[in-house]
C-alpha cells in the first residue's frame, strides 16, 4: 500500500516538474591570484540541503547548470590544490539566466570552505526586461496581493490595490499570470508564505508565450525542506478599528523519504511536502481615509416621504 502512495507522489511531483518554469546558472571559475580560468573544476547547486544540479568547467572555465527550478541556491565550487568556496542564496529566477563567477584561491588548508553571501545584480544580462521578487522581498511589501508586488516592477501601472495591472500601456487582460509554468485566469488565491517568488517580464517575452501582448507574471510556489518546520500567522485590526480585517495564515514542511548513508544513518530527503494556506475576511475592502458622510435618519425618511418638491420661487417662461 505504501508502495502505491509513494508511486502516485512521485507521478504528482514529475507532471508538476513537467510544467515548472526553470531558469540555469551560468558563469567562469577563474583563479583568483592570476585571473586564469580553472578547467575541469566541480561545482554543483543545492537547495535546501539536496544538490538540485551540478557540472564541471570546460577549458575556459566556463559551466552551466540547467534546468533549474526557481527559488535560493548554494553554489559549491571546488577543484584539486583550491580551497572550497560557497556562495549562498544565488537567485535562479524563470526563464532567466543567472549569472555567477567563482574564484577559488590556491593554497588554502584542506577542509576550509569560504563563503560568501550572493549579491543581486543590478542589471540583468539577458534580453528580458522586468524584475523578480524573492520570497524575503514579498513579505517586506505592505500587500498580500500578486498583483500589486508585480505593481511594484518598472513600466507596471495598478489602479488600485488588488486590482489588475497595466504593462507598459497595455490593457490589464493583455497580463498573463502563471503558476508554476501553468496559465491562470481568475483569481489567484495563492498564500504569501507559499510563494518562493514572483517574476515580472515586461519585455523580451519568450516563444512560450506567445498568446501574450502585454507581460506575464510567473509565480512560483514553495518546494519541501529537508527539515520538519512550521508556521503560524494571525492578524487583526479589529482593537484600531471598524473595518474588521482579519487574517489567519500556516504553513507546514518536511521530508516523507530520506535517503541512508553509507554509514547507516539518515541523509538528505529524496520526496517531502509543503502545505500553506490563508483565511481572509474584511467589512470594507477600500476604505476611505476620510471616512464617509451618512443622512441623518429623520431626513433620510422625509426624502422617502417626499421626494419630489417643487420649488417655491420658481419662474418658467416659454419663447
Amino acid at each position: 500500500m505504501s508502495r502505491k502512495i509513494y508511486l502516485i507522489v512521485a507521478f504528482a511531483l514529475t507532471t508538476t516538474f513537467a510544467f515548472a518554469q526553470t531558469g540555469s546558472l551560468k558563469g567562469v571559475i577563474t583563479d583568483a591570484m592570476t585571473g586564469e580560468p580553472v578547467p575541469f573544476a566541480n561545482i554543483v547547486a543545492e537547495k535546501g540541503g539536496n544538490q538540485i544540479g551540478g557540472t564541471t568547467t570546460d577549458f575556459d572555465g566556463n559551466y552551466t547548470i540547467k534546468p533549474l527550478v526557481p527559488g535560493n541556491y548554494t553554489v559549491k565550487a571546488t577543484f584539486v590544490g583550491y580551497g572550497a568556496v560557497e556562495i549562498t542564496g544565488v537567485i535562479v529566477s524563470s526563464n532567466k539566466i543567472t549569472k555567477q563567477d567563482v574564484q577559488l584561491q590556491e593554497g588554502i588548508a584542506i577542509g576550509e570552505v569560504k563563503i560568501i553571501a550572493y549579491k543581486k545584480p543590478l542589471l540583468d544580462q539577458d534580453n528580458l526586461s522586468g524584475e523578480t521578487k524573492t520570497a524575503e522581498e514579498i513579505v517586506a511589501l505592505p500587500t498580500r496581493s500578486i498583483s500589486s508586488v508585480a505593481a511594484t516592477t518598472a513600466g507596471i501601472y495598478q489602479k488600485d490595490e488588488g486590482e489588475g495591472v497595466n504593462v507598459r500601456g497595455s490593457r490589464s487582460d493583455a497580463t498573463e499570470y502563471y503558476i508554476d509554468g501553468i496559465k491562470v485566469r481568475g483569481a489567484m488565491g495563492v498564500p504569501t508564505s507559499g510563494i518562493e517568488q514572483i517574476t515580472v517580464i515586461t519585455g523580451g517575452v519568450p516563444a512560450q508565450y506567445g498568446d501574450a501582448t502585454g507581460g506575464i507574471i510567473s509565480v512560483t510556489t514553495k518546494g519541501p525542506s529537508n527539515k520538519m518546520f512550521g508556521g503560524l500567522e494571525y492578524e487583526s485590526s479589529s482593537l484600531f478599528d471598524s473595518y474588521n480585517y482579519n487574517l489567519l495564515g500556516f504553513s507546514l514542511s518536511g521530508p516523507i523519504l530520506k535517503k541512508r548513508n553509507t554509514d547507516g544513518s539518515k541523509g538528505s530527503s529524496i520526496l517531502g511536502y509543503f502545505i500553506s494556506g490563508e483565511l481572509r475576511s474584511v467589512d470594507d475592502t477600500d476604505p476611505s481615509a476620510i471616512g464617509m458622510w451618512k443622512v441623518k435618519d429623520d431626513v433620510l425618511a422625509d426624502l422617502k416621504a417626499n421626494p419630489f418638491v417643487l420649488a417655491p420661487n420658481a419662474n418658467a417662461g416659454l419663447l
